[in-house]
């Protein structure tokens, strides 16, 4: 194997790499004896087709896969020993590329890389960049408690329906009459919330009724969806399609959805006993809370900013345009030349920022520790419950469901990005001036629509 690199410009290179039949002849001969063994040939048994019927049969098809994974190791090996910086991947040369022919016992392959710009990451606190503290109000502490209120509500017998509660009961079908139908559905645990009555005649019609008393309603139309009209029935989706519209329902069970009150309940239930002890304190916390997500917009903000400033840092740098290009189209299957074309303005800014980057972990001696994956395992985790009005939990709370994120690899290196990302930004905070300012909810969003 004879591999050889041809120095376009600072920007651009070729690599040639050429393969004899000692390259490739040995693990092709050992690719054909595996597919030997397992091969299914009618006439032969498992195994025991001739090599020569193999060969004729998946020789070049075999010779082809073994080229390309030499092809790939030998890219790989190359750039790694020689310490390319390379944009993207290779990408097969598309003018003086010789005709592949399997015939051949010589081949010649030639990629086109990208090699990727020096670029500028010193900082100094002398370069300023802007950090929002976000106010918060009792407005925002308001609308949390009601959110956290009705998160830890719950069901409560009530003597009359007012149009949102939720009924169990005797179900009856009846006929045209408005009589029983004889051998009718007849359900006789049914349950059903007015909430999602899609028909308001139908809810009208249930408001000021008590327990014992009766409604006939046409059931259809009040849950036009099927899968909920045959549970009302408890039937099948099938039988449902068959049966009546008009039924009487004998009401036995009213329960309304009541939110949760501001009281030492709700405190114990939420941080444990005696740590939230009155309302003031209840709202103190909340504050806290709320505070903590609002600074997780506001450093999501500064990377914006911070990204920015470091991309203009880097305006005059060039890149391999023309390449780059090629090998977004490339590696988007549905995506053409005249839509890369039309947004490469934000491709270039995101190579750019790649570079950046790669360039401060390097410079900086970026690492990212195991106890880094936790604290981002236990960040998410920590945002997931409390979409659930679960707040203020413990980082000895949370550790089971971050360890739980780091063992799938997805979320492990989803994780470890996001560290990554994180100590990335650090970095830049810790060497530029942050200048601080208080600003409103209102007006940290207006940020956003510039």
């Amino acid at each position: 194997m004879n591999i050889t690199k041809n120095q376009i410009d600072n920007l651009n290179a070729t690599i040639k790499i050429e393969l004899g039949k000692e390259d490739y002849a040995e693990r092709v001969e050992k690719a054909l004896k595996d597919y030997q063994k397992k091969v299914v040939v009618k006439g032969f048994r498992p195994g025991k087709t001739p090599m020569g019927m193999v060969k004729r049969m998946y020789g070049q098809s075999l010779l082809f896969e073994e080229i390309n994974k030499i092809l790939g190791e030998a890219l790989g090996n190359y750039i790694k020993e020689n310490n390319l910086n390379i944009l993207g991947e290779p990408l097969p040369n598309e003018t003086e590329q010789k005709p592949l022919n399997l015939e051949d016992e010589h081949f010649e392959f030639l990629y086109d890389i990208a090699l990727a710009p020096e670029v500028n990451v010193k900082m100094s606190k002398r370069e300023k960049l802007p950090y929002y503290k976000i106010k918060v109000d009792d407005e925002m502490i308001d609308k949390q408690i009601e959110a956290i209120c009705k998160n830890n509500g719950s069901l409560t017998p009530v003597d009359v329906i007012e149009g949102g509660e939720y009924l169990k009961g005797e179900l009856i079908e009846l006929g045209e009459n408005g009589e029983v139908k004889e051998g009718g559905i007849h359900n006789e645990d049914a349950s059903m919330s007015l909430h999602y009555m899609k028909d308001e005649e139908a809810v009208e019609t249930f408001k000021g009724k008590k327990v014992g008393e009766e409604v006939k309603f046409n059931a259809a139309k009040a849950f036009p969806n099927k899968t909920d009209y045959a549970a009302l029935l408890g039937v099948s989706k099938e039988e449902a399609e068959k049966a009546g519209e008009n039924y009487c329902f004998i009401i036995r069970e009213i329960k309304r959805y009541v939110d949760a009150e501001v009281n030492e309940e709700l405190f114990t239930k939420l941080f444990g006993k005696d740590v939230v002890k009155d309302v003031a304190a209840f709202r103190e916390r909340v504050k806290e809370d709320i505070g903590h997500q609002l600074k997780g917009h506001a450093d999501y903000r500064f990377t914006i900013d911070a990204k920015e400033k470091m991309i203009k840092k880097n305006e005059d740098v060039v890149l391999p345009e023309a390449f780059l290009k090629r090998w977004i189209v490339a590696v988007n299957e549905n995506m053409t030349p005249e839509e890369v074309e039309k947004d490469f303005e934000g491709y270039r800014d995101e190579f750019k920022w790649q570079l950046v980057k790669s360039a401060v972990v390097k410079d900086y001696q970026v690492k990212v520790e195991d106890e880094d994956l936790k604290k981002e395992g236990r960040q998410i985790a920590a945002a997931q419950l409390q979409q659930y009005g679960l707040f203020g939990l413990t980082d000895e709370q949370l550790d089971g469901f971050a360890a739980k994120l780091l063992e799938d690899d997805k979320q492990r290196q989803h994780l470890y990005e996001r560290a990554m990302d994180e100590k990335v930004f650090n970095v830049i905070r810790e060497n530029m001036k942050l200048e601080e300012q208080e600003i409103s909810m209102a007006d940290f969003e207006k940020l956003f629509q510039k």
